[in-house]
């Protein structure tokens, strides 16, 4: 998995650097607290934390398509029987950003999700269609979001982000 998540992002950022005069082409580095809404789900585990790295392909004035692979991972909450129990979320999402003048931003993004539990002993994992609504703010490459996160009626999930945009050239 690593090994394709390393060749997904070399190709991005080739894409993106190749061609750096369309658009306004960035990398995305983000760190993100993430919270249950499901309710089997929050009442068995913490907030997780987790990290995300978004490429962003300039393809006008305002907009850009993203590419997003992140990683998170919650524990089980001690006060329940799932204490020692471990999940992860592993989503690779692409998606449309439309940015305002002011800063402010909206993202639609869709894609598949992997959802690992672990426990000492047993292990389990499956693929589900995800998708996930972002609304953020940029300023001085900092870049500030809450989003919508779901996997149907497998689980669901609020975030907060906080990442740092590179720029690979292009429209400024």
């Amino acid at each position: 998995m690593k090994k394709f998540l390393f060749i997904l992002l070399a190709c991005t950022m080739s894409a993106a650097a190749s061609y750096a005069q369309k658009g306004n082409n960035q990398v995305s580095i983000g760190a993100e607290t993430n919270l249950f809404l499901s309710n089997g789900y929050s009442n068995i585990y913490n907030p997780g934390i987790g990290g995300n790295l978004k490429g962003l392909y300039g393809i006008g004035d305002a907009s850009q398509l993203t590419l997003t692979v992140a990683y998170n991972a919650f524990s089980g909450k001690s006060s329940s029987q799932y204490g020692d129990q471990k999940l992860s979320l592993l989503p690779i999402l692409a998606g449309y950003r439309y940015n305002l003048a002011s800063g402010f931003y909206g993202e639609g993004q869709a894609g598949l999700a992997t959802l690992t539990t672990k426990v000492t002993g047993f292990s389990f994992s499956q693929t589900n269609f995800a998708a996930a609504i972002n609304v953020g703010y940029t300023i001085s490459g900092f870049d500030l979001s809450i989003r919508y996160y779901t996997e149907g009626d497998v689980v669901s999930t609020f975030a907060a982000r906080v990442a740092y945009n590179i720029s690979l050239g292009g429209k400024k």
